[in-house]
């Protein structure tokens, strides 16, 4: 307490005696007796009242007990019910959980995890893969610098994320690891990797890498053998040893049908193999038959015509042919696109035949371009006294409707050339890269596409797209931005299909360990994202079971996310809610189990978590050392914690009791008396 609320204090109470001698002590007619009550009752009341007007401040200091945290880590993932091993689990957790000695000793709390990581809840087993690292690393956040202890039951096969015996001192508590699974080693063969691509073309040759496995100390001869369906399509003989226990192999499949071809990879088990689930791996192809072929005229020699064939020849279906006008001419049906640059006069026969066979076509202008004659050939756009050199920058549209495209930034891209002119457009368009200079906007499009009379144009009003796919490797050692734009707008020119207002977009095939989602996007009248609309998806099994649920809005495109499907195949249909439209599909759904394919406890890596935290390791039928080793640590000790508060003592509401107490006696008295 300092001098002066000291000082306070006490000239309060001078004050107070000194008023109550006063009123009581002085010409006062009443008797003695009640003289000193009522002077007592006053002085109390008027130091009480002095007391809360100077209001010290005086300390208030509480105690509390912290036990230790004791988290029980529980692996809900598959692979413990395939090793028969989910009631040892259950029975561990309960019985830790519910013993008298931990839970007086310990603060125990109970958390599961597969592919996430969440409180003990139900444990079901069903979790299609398993991440310990996020489980423990969770806990770190959940106890900070609390004492804390982790009890780990788990099998220690971790299928998704990043390495847990690697996290050593990133976990600031010690890890009781308990080994649930039988730890015998069997001779086990297993394919641990498949590779194959999602798309084939027809008639060509795809290859599938498998990288294969053994376990065992015997030198043994298995066959692979590759099925499509009930037929063989491969089959090979191998053979493993100890030293020679892992090979990786590529073999060639043929592409003889269009549609999704699922395939079976299996390795021939031996008579001594106990786990023949990982032996075996689903695979699917979608062949496609998609041949391409685009012919880009000029009269001139550019650099931009290398750009776009390279851009254009990345998908290896895709043909190009770069001629002369003279020379495309007679030639143009035998192409689904036609790619015109820089037109001139020269290309007046060209024009006529891409008009008599309704061709679609995409013109790119520039320096060299004849306006004079493009205004004149065409009239869907013009540019009306063209001439000079101006240098332009692109904005993209990212709500561009014909395509989705990654928000790809063109506007830090190099400068484009073109003539100096407003470019003016007489049919309804759609922008994918507005033109910018010295990043203000001009009234006039540098790429846009347009449909009429049944044929589809897109117009780049710009010269020096070499630069783009320059500029794109320097940046990130890949040509993909550019060349997807070229891509898009080629795969979206060389087709007739009418434009929609749905478009919804989805994998031919998933596999079941694989996030699995339909994504649309919906346009309204005037072809226009729509961010308002309600779309909902519904889905149907092969049995005729059906469910509908609603699609989310995510950034410009709207999403269903049907994770959890089993393996199967399913029709689906996407409709927009009051509008009438609807799109349908079929996807299927192979069956892949990660948490199928080791059904032996990875002892090693549980052992270097534990040595790694200063934990100790236990195996299932351990409880009761475990219990011991927990109970007799002496890390793991109550804390007594004491916190200091500072009051004001006004805040204690006894005073203020105590003063209405005061004042209600000595109006009492008074009143007793007949001096009120």
């Amino acid at each position: 307490m300092s001098a002066t609320t000291l000082l306070s204090l006490i000239a309060a109470a001078v004050i107070a005696l000194g008023l109550s001698v006063y009123m009581y002590g002085f010409k006062s007619r009443l008797n003695l007796r009640l003289r000193w009550i009522l002077g007592i009752l006053r002085f109390m009341t008027l130091l009480t009242l002095g007391v809360l007007l100077v209001n010290p401040k005086i300390k208030k200091e509480t105690y509390t007990t912290q036990k230790p945290a004791l988290n029980i880590l529980v692996d809900n993932s598959s692979s413990l019910q395939n090793l028969n091993r989910d009631s040892v689990v259950v029975d561990l957790s309960t019985a830790l959980l519910e013993d008298a000695e931990l839970n007086e000793r310990f603060d125990i709390s109970a958390f599961q995890f597969d592919q996430s990581f969440s409180p003990l809840n139900s444990l079901d087993f069903q979790g299609v893969s398993s991440n310990i690292a996020e489980g423990l690393q969770g806990l770190t956040t959940i106890n900070g610098d609390q004492n804390a202890a982790t009890v780990l039951l788990t099998d220690g096969n971790q299928t998704l994320g990043r390495d847990y015996a690697s996290l050593g001192n990133r976990l600031k508590n010690p890890v009781f690891p308990v080994v649930i699974g039988d730890t015998t080693q069997f001779e086990d063969l297993r394919i641990s990797r498949l590779n194959a691509n999602r798309y084939a073309y027809q008639d060509n040759e795809f290859p599938v890498e498998l990288s294969l496995g053994y376990t065992g100390n015997n030198a043994v001869n298995t066959v692979l053998i590759i099925r499509k369906g009930n037929q063989v399509v491969k089959r090979q003989a191998l053979s493993f040893d100890p030293q020679g226990n892992a090979q990786t192999i590529e073999v060639l499949l043929k592409a003889d049908q269009v549609g999704i071809q699922t395939y079976t990879a299996e390795l021939q088990a031996l008579a001594s193999e106990r786990n023949t689930s990982n032996n075996r791996q689903q695979f699917a192809v979608e062949v496609i038959d998609q041949s391409t072929r685009v012919a880009i005229i000029s009269s001139i020699q550019h650099p931009d015509l290398g750009a776009l064939k390279k851009s254009i020849t990345t998908l290896k279906q895709r043909e190009v042919s770069v001629m002369e006008p003279a020379q495309a001419v007679g030639k143009l049906d035998d192409y689904q696109l036609v790619i015109l640059y820089q037109p001139d006069s020269r290309f007046t026969p060209v024009y006529q035949e891409l008009n008599e066979l309704k061709k679609n076509r995409w013109t790119i202008t520039g320096l060299q371009t004849d306006w004079n004659f493009l205004n004149d050939i065409q009239l869907r756009y013009a540019k009306i006294g063209a001439g000079g050199e101006d240098q332009v920058s692109a904005e993209t549209n990212r709500n561009y409707p014909i395509f989705a495209m990654d928000p790809v930034d063109f506007s830090s891209y190099p400068p484009l050339i073109t003539q100096f002119g407003s470019l003016d457009v007489f049919v309804p368009y759609d922008e994918l890269l507005s033109q910018t200079i010295s990043g203000i906007f001009t009234e006039s499009p540098m790429l846009f596409s347009f449909e009429a009379d049944g044929v589809r144009e897109a117009v780049w009003d710009a010269q020096g797209l070499w630069r783009w796919r320059a500029h794109n490797f320097i940046e990130t050692r890949s040509f993909e931005q550019f060349d997807d734009l070229v891509a898009n707008m080629v795969q979206y020119l060389s087709s007739n299909k009418r434009r929609s207002r749905l478009n919804v977009s989805y994998e031919s095939f998933y596999y079941s360990n694989a996030q699995i989602g339909i994504q649309a996007q919906y346009f309204n009248e005037n072809y226009q994202f729509d961010p308002e609309a309600s779309l909902n998806l519904t889905y149907t099994n092969a049995d005729g079971q059906s469910q509908r649920l609603p699609m989310l809005l995510k950034n410009n495109y709207y999403q269903a996310n049907l994770d959890g499907l089993a393996a199967g195949m399913y029709d689906f249909t996407v409709t927009v809610d009051g509008q009438g439209i609807a799109r349908s599909g079929q996807f299927t759904i192979l069956d892949f189990s990660v948490e199928d394919q080791l059904l032996t406890p990875d002892v090693l890596k549980l052992s270097s978590l534990a040595s790694n935290t200063a934990g100790s390791l236990f195996y299932e039928d351990q409880l009761g050392q475990l219990k011991s080793a927990l109970m007799e640590d002496s890390r793991f000790v109550a804390i007594q914690k004491s916190r200091q508060n500072v009051v004001p003592l006004i805040s204690l509401k006894i005073l203020l009791g105590l003063l209405g107490l005061l004042l209600a006696i000595e109006w009492f008295t008074r009143k007793y008396n007949g001096l009120i």
